[in-house]
Protein backbone atom coordinates (compact mmCIF):
# COMPACT_ATOMS: atom_id res chain seq x y z
CA UNK A 1 0.00 0.00 0.00
CA UNK A 2 1.33 3.43 -0.92
CA UNK A 3 1.44 6.41 1.42
CA UNK A 4 -1.08 9.18 0.88
CA UNK A 5 0.10 12.42 -0.65
CA UNK A 6 -0.83 14.18 2.61
CA UNK A 7 1.55 11.89 4.54
CA UNK A 8 4.35 12.43 2.05
CA UNK A 9 3.90 16.22 2.19
CA UNK A 10 3.93 16.05 5.98
CA UNK A 11 7.17 14.04 6.02
CA UNK A 12 8.81 16.44 3.58
CA UNK A 13 7.69 19.46 5.62
CA UNK A 14 9.07 17.89 8.78
CA UNK A 15 12.44 17.25 7.15
CA UNK A 16 12.54 20.84 5.91
CA UNK A 17 11.58 22.11 9.37
CA UNK A 18 14.37 20.24 11.14
CA UNK A 19 16.93 21.26 8.52
CA UNK A 20 15.93 24.92 8.74
CA UNK A 21 15.86 24.79 12.55
CA UNK A 22 19.38 23.36 12.52
CA UNK A 23 20.57 26.11 10.18
CA UNK A 24 18.84 28.78 12.29
CA UNK A 25 20.62 27.88 15.55
CA UNK A 26 24.11 27.77 14.04
CA UNK A 27 24.73 31.52 14.37
CA UNK A 28 23.75 32.69 17.88
CA UNK A 29 24.11 36.41 17.14
CA UNK A 30 21.81 36.14 14.15
CA UNK A 31 19.47 33.90 16.15
CA UNK A 32 19.18 36.52 18.93
CA UNK A 33 18.50 39.23 16.37
CA UNK A 34 15.82 37.21 14.57
CA UNK A 35 14.20 36.04 17.82
CA UNK A 36 14.16 39.60 19.11
CA UNK A 37 12.30 40.70 15.98
CA UNK A 38 10.02 37.65 16.07
CA UNK A 39 9.12 38.09 19.74
CA UNK A 40 8.29 41.75 19.14
CA UNK A 41 6.00 40.96 16.19
CA UNK A 42 2.49 39.78 17.08
CA UNK A 43 2.41 37.65 13.93
CA UNK A 44 5.60 35.81 14.84
CA UNK A 45 5.92 35.77 18.63
CA UNK A 46 4.17 32.43 19.13
CA UNK A 47 6.54 30.87 16.59
CA UNK A 48 9.55 32.41 18.34
CA UNK A 49 8.36 31.16 21.74
CA UNK A 50 7.72 27.63 20.43
CA UNK A 51 11.18 27.60 18.87
CA UNK A 52 12.74 28.70 22.16
CA UNK A 53 10.92 25.87 23.91
CA UNK A 54 12.23 23.35 21.41
CA UNK A 55 15.85 24.40 21.05
CA UNK A 56 16.49 25.64 24.61
CA UNK A 57 19.41 27.89 23.72
CA UNK A 58 22.14 28.77 26.17
CA UNK A 59 21.30 31.34 28.83
CA UNK A 60 23.51 33.88 27.03
CA UNK A 61 21.06 33.76 24.12
CA UNK A 62 18.03 34.17 26.37
CA UNK A 63 19.29 37.07 28.51
CA UNK A 64 18.88 39.81 25.87
CA UNK A 65 15.43 38.43 25.02
CA UNK A 66 14.12 38.41 28.60
CA UNK A 67 12.46 41.86 28.53
CA UNK A 68 10.22 40.82 25.64
CA UNK A 69 9.58 37.32 27.04
CA UNK A 70 8.63 38.78 30.44
CA UNK A 71 6.31 41.22 28.71
CA UNK A 72 4.61 38.35 26.88
CA UNK A 73 4.36 36.36 30.13
CA UNK A 74 2.86 39.23 32.14
CA UNK A 75 1.15 41.63 29.76
CA UNK A 76 -0.14 39.53 26.85
CA UNK A 77 -3.89 39.25 26.34
CA UNK A 78 -3.48 35.72 24.95
CA UNK A 79 -3.47 32.92 27.53
CA UNK A 80 -1.71 30.67 25.03
CA UNK A 81 1.08 33.21 24.56
CA UNK A 82 1.33 33.75 28.33
CA UNK A 83 1.73 30.00 28.87
CA UNK A 84 4.36 29.71 26.14
CA UNK A 85 6.36 32.63 27.56
CA UNK A 86 6.09 31.26 31.10
CA UNK A 87 7.30 27.85 29.93
CA UNK A 88 10.29 29.42 28.18
CA UNK A 89 11.15 31.24 31.40
CA UNK A 90 10.65 28.04 33.38
CA UNK A 91 13.45 26.41 31.39
CA UNK A 92 15.87 28.96 32.88
CA UNK A 93 14.55 29.10 36.44
CA UNK A 94 17.76 27.71 37.92
CA UNK A 95 20.07 30.04 36.01
CA UNK A 96 21.14 32.74 38.48
CA UNK A 97 21.64 35.45 35.84
CA UNK A 98 18.25 34.75 34.30
CA UNK A 99 16.59 34.64 37.72
CA UNK A 100 17.95 38.01 38.84
CA UNK A 101 16.99 39.59 35.51
CA UNK A 102 13.50 38.07 35.65
CA UNK A 103 12.93 39.42 39.17
CA UNK A 104 14.14 42.89 38.17
CA UNK A 105 11.98 42.97 35.04
CA UNK A 106 8.89 41.72 36.87
CA UNK A 107 9.21 44.50 39.44
CA UNK A 108 8.70 47.10 36.71
CA UNK A 109 5.05 46.03 36.41
CA UNK A 110 4.20 46.66 40.07
CA UNK A 111 3.79 50.44 39.84
CA UNK A 112 0.92 50.04 37.39
CA UNK A 113 -1.13 48.42 40.18
CA UNK A 114 -2.87 46.27 37.57
CA UNK A 115 -4.63 43.09 38.71
CA UNK A 116 -3.88 41.31 35.42
CA UNK A 117 -0.14 41.90 35.81
CA UNK A 118 -0.13 40.95 39.48
CA UNK A 119 -1.94 37.68 38.80
CA UNK A 120 0.43 36.75 35.95
CA UNK A 121 3.41 37.53 38.20
CA UNK A 122 2.05 35.29 40.95
CA UNK A 123 1.48 32.51 38.41
CA UNK A 124 5.00 32.93 37.08
CA UNK A 125 6.57 32.78 40.55
CA UNK A 126 4.53 29.67 41.31
CA UNK A 127 5.54 27.97 38.05
CA UNK A 128 9.18 28.87 38.58
CA UNK A 129 9.06 27.52 42.16
CA UNK A 130 10.30 30.86 43.46
CA UNK A 131 8.71 30.16 46.84
CA UNK A 132 10.29 33.02 48.78
CA UNK A 133 9.44 35.53 46.07
CA UNK A 134 5.89 34.18 45.81
CA UNK A 135 5.39 34.45 49.58
CA UNK A 136 6.68 38.04 49.60
CA UNK A 137 4.63 38.89 46.54
CA UNK A 138 1.42 37.49 48.03
CA UNK A 139 2.05 39.56 51.17
CA UNK A 140 2.39 42.60 48.89
CA UNK A 141 -0.91 41.66 47.25
CA UNK A 142 -2.61 41.30 50.64
CA UNK A 143 -1.42 44.79 51.67
CA UNK A 144 -2.53 46.42 48.40
CA UNK A 145 -5.43 48.88 48.50
CA UNK A 146 -6.86 47.37 45.30
CA UNK A 147 -9.38 44.68 46.31
CA UNK A 148 -8.83 42.72 43.08
CA UNK A 149 -5.12 42.50 43.86
CA UNK A 150 -5.87 41.44 47.46
CA UNK A 151 -8.00 38.66 46.00
CA UNK A 152 -4.92 37.20 44.26
CA UNK A 153 -3.39 36.37 47.65
CA UNK A 154 -6.64 34.73 48.75
CA UNK A 155 -6.86 32.71 45.53
CA UNK A 156 -3.31 31.40 45.86
CA UNK A 157 -3.75 30.53 49.54
CA UNK A 158 -6.95 28.64 48.66
CA UNK A 159 -5.28 26.88 45.74
CA UNK A 160 -2.40 25.80 47.98
CA UNK A 161 -4.89 24.57 50.61
CA UNK A 162 -6.75 22.50 47.99
CA UNK A 163 -3.48 21.08 46.65
CA UNK A 164 -2.27 20.12 50.12
CA UNK A 165 -5.60 18.54 51.09
CA UNK A 166 -5.53 16.50 47.88
CA UNK A 167 -2.18 14.96 48.86
CA UNK A 168 -3.47 13.47 52.11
Amino acid sequence: MDYSSAWLRFCKAEEEYFASRYDFVQNEMLMVSDLNLGLANASHNDTALRLLLEVRPRVEVILPLLPIIINLAVDSSSYYRIELAQEVLHNYKSESRARSTILTLVSTYLDENDEWHYRRIAELYELMSYEEELTDFLALCRANANLEIQEIQEDFIERKRVTLSGRQ
